[in-house]
């Protein structure tokens, strides 16, 4: 009750609140992009939203918020009611000074914004800083941490909602918000491909360049080598060869051919007009003949076609003219004579002429085949080199341009990847904040609940552990199970009310008369503890005036202690009458020898008594000797509520039983009142009826009705 009545009386003047929402729709598990639809997975979505919710959280953006909102109201000339309340308007005025604003206000909402972030940035202990790090309920990061944001169920919304104390900064914080984070969220977006895309452009610059270079390379290699198409150029080259080594050997078979002729016509053309074909006209025409189809052949085989064809022509008639010459000088000789074997001159000169020029045909033929071979050498050791670097610059290109090739796919690749995430980064807020108008409904009636409920709970708490701690013998069941006695009776404390200690009175004396058997006169009775303290003498004194009062005779003994018998020279208890004891353990004062007087100078009384109660001294202090105690028909054992029942205390009553064959019953002292009531009954005193149902209620008494008359 206190800890509730507390709540409700420490929220008396709360502030209401305000309550805004926005809803954003994002795209993110069924948006479309430009690679086409967009399939579900569950582990990307859930990604993308934890990291769009955890920015929308982060510190850095609800800074933002503040700084912007702050600067908002800082740059108003006066107070606008459709901006923000008064309140506010009035605390902000508290809470910056005149000269601070004029510092920090500009001629623009932002720069009156990049003024506030620069002056907040000098220090860590200026004045903007500690109210950005403060618990101010509008400006600080503390106050935006009521900006709650979660994902609508498995959708693309994300919901938005912020509570203050005004309506007007509780909207405009969630726009602000909004403004802050949606920006961010595509910054961030935007910036993951910006960088994938400037490092494609840039090595696709490099790889081109390097492509470019070895093509550059590659036409050099071909201007200076004069080659158009090398592997057309060698075929081209390797046919001519394998055609020129065969009509090499074509023509050195016909100069074999014609040397062999020609030397079996010399055989038979002897003496003079051998003599005359060597050294006349003959032989200057042949090695004319020769020289002019030398020429001929040169042109026919080295540059053929119809270029030199006038040429060749103008040779042929020089030939033709030759040929001519030498006929006619052949005929000539062939007039003079024979051959010496008979045959006729003009036969074997014709054979001769005929021999002759295919002789020096193949001869001038091969002289320049021999001469065409040399070339063709020549060509194939300047080839056989470019090959080899042709074909290593003709790699070089090839590695470049794949190269190049792979990264401009990258590249265009980063640019779709690029313009995808601008469209698909786009937030659009479905639902904008609105202007609450209404406060939410007040938690206090619940906040007191609780503090109820909070607060009887810890003392329910508290008693229980409290009587799982305690391990004093407490109330009744706990000490009978304890002790492993029968319980005689319990009595309270001595404080409590005085009616209360007359019922116990009353249920301590019934029960005793019921325990005893009174056929046997005079019933001893011992009062006994296992320490001190135990209240012996208030109970002994408590059933002497009840008994008394019932008309039963009643003598008191007390049997002191082994020291103090040696001392006072006597073997039996002292009789006590009306006497006090203080030395003894009495509350009164008492003279020892004075007593032992009067009891040695009294008369002693023949008469038998009722009731002869023995209050013994603590069992831990005394020696009992077998035989020699007194004899007991019934004993009371004295236990304190309040006390722990230990293992001496069970030793000592232990020897007690086994010493003097006595099992005494036990009497619980000083009960609480909330135990002792079960056994005396409710304490007589006027209760209202809240207090008399609480109790029903904690005893369980439900079914307890009104006395009848």
């Amino acid at each position: 009750m206190i800890l509730a009545t507390a709540i409700y009386y420490f929220t008396r003047n709360e502030k209401k609140v305000y309550l805004s929402e926005s809803t954003i729709y994002t795209g993110i598990a069924s948006g479309y992009s430009l690679n086409g639809s967009n399939k579900a997975d569950f582990y990307a979505t859930s990604n993308a939203f934890d990291n769009l919710l955890s920015l929308i959280d982060s510190r850095e953006t609800k800074q933002d918020v503040a700084i912007d909102l702050l600067a908002e109201h800082l740059f108003m000339k006066q107070h606008d009611p459709l901006l923000i309340t008064w309140d506010a308007y009035d605390d902000l005025s508290k809470l910056i000074p005149a000269e601070t604003k004029k510092i920090l206000v500009k001629q623009t909402v932002a720069e009156t914004r990049e003024s506030i972030l620069n002056f907040m940035g000098k220090s860590e202990n200026n004045l903007i800083y500690k109210i950005i790090s403060s618990t101010n309920p509008y400006y600080s990061v503390e106050a935006l941490k009521n900006i709650k944001s979660s994902r609508i169920s498995n959708s693309d919304l994300i919901k938005i909602s912020y509570e203050n104390s005004d309506p007007y900064i509780c909207k405009r914080t969630l726009e602000l918000l909004e403004q802050s984070f949606m920006q961010k969220h595509r910054l961030l977006r935007e910036g993951q491909t910006e960088s994938v895309v400037k490092y494609f452009e840039t090595e696709t610059k490099k790889a081109f360049a390097k492509l470019d270079s070895s093509e550059q390379i590659f036409l050099d290699f071909n201007k200076k080598n004069e080659i158009i198409n090398y592997y057309e150029q060698t075929k081209a080259v390797a046919g001519e060869k394998e055609d020129l080594y065969a009509l090499n050997h074509n023509l050195e078979m016909d100069k074999m051919s014609s040397l062999s002729s020609l030397d079996k016509v010399n055989e038979n053309i002897k003496g003079r007009i051998n003599q005359s074909l060597y050294g006349s006209d003959i032989i200057r025409e042949r090695e004319k003949l020769s020289d002019v189809y030398n020429k001929i052949a040169l042109s026919e085989i080295v540059n053929p076609g119809t270029s030199n064809k006038k040429q060749v022509d103008s040779l042929k008639n020089i030939t033709y003219k030759i040929e001519k010459n030498l006929k006619n000088s052949l005929d000539k000789l062939h007039l003079e004579s024979n051959t010496p074997s008979g045959i006729p001159t003009k036969d074997i000169l014709d054979e001769w002429l005929k021999t002759t020029l295919a002789f020096e045909q193949s001869k001038a033929k091969l002289t320049v085949m021999d001469k065409r071979k040399k070339e063709f050498e020549e060509e194939y050791r300047k080839f056989a080199p470019l090959g080899a670097m042709l074909k290593k610059i003709e790699r070089e290109i090839g590695v470049s341009e794949q190269e190049y090739l792979e990264l401009l796919h990258g590249l265009n690749l980063a640019r779709l990847t690029q313009q995808n995430t601008e469209l698909t980064s786009k937030l659009n807020i479905v639902d904008p904040p609105f202007l609450p108008l209404k406060p939410n409904a007040s938690k206090r009636i619940i906040q007191v609940l609780i503090g109820f409920v909070v607060g009887f709970i810890l003392v329910l708490a508290f008693v229980l552990a409290n009587a799982l701690i305690n391990k004093t013998l407490l109330e009744p069941l706990r000490a009978r199970k304890t002790i492993n006695l029968p319980l005689l009776g319990i009595y309270p404390l001595l404080t409590e009310n005085a009616n209360f200690l007359e019922n116990a009175k009353l249920r301590l004396l019934q029960q005793f008369l019921s325990t005893i058997n009174t056929d046997e006169k005079p019933i001893t009775v011992g009062i006994l503890s296992t320490q001190k303290g135990e209240g012996k003498t208030t109970i002994i004194n408590l059933l002497e005036q009840e008994l008394t009062k019932l008309n039963y005779s009643v003598e008191k003994q007390l049997l002191l202690g082994n020291t103090n018998y040696k001392q006072l020279e006597i073997s039996s208890p002292l009789i006590l009458t009306n006497t006090n004891y203080g030395q003894l353990g009495i509350s009164k004062p008492f003279n020892l020898e004075m007593q032992l007087q009067e009891q040695k100078n009294r008369t002693i009384d023949t008469g038998i008594k009722d009731f002869i109660l023995i209050e013994f001294p603590s069992l831990d202090n005394i020696i009992i000797k077998p035989g020699l105690f007194p004899q007991l028909q019934y004993s009371i054992l004295l236990c304190r509520a309040n006390r722990v029942w230990s293992k001496i205390d069970k030793l000592m009553l232990s020897i007690f039983s086994r010493t003097t064959g006595n099992n005494p019953f036990f009497i619980l002292n000083g009960v609480d009142t909330d135990f002792a009531e079960e056994y005396i009954g409710e304490v007589p005193k006027k209760r209202d009826l809240l207090r008399t149902s609480i109790k029903r209620v904690v005893k369980f008494e439900f079914g307890n009705r009104k006395k009848l008359r």
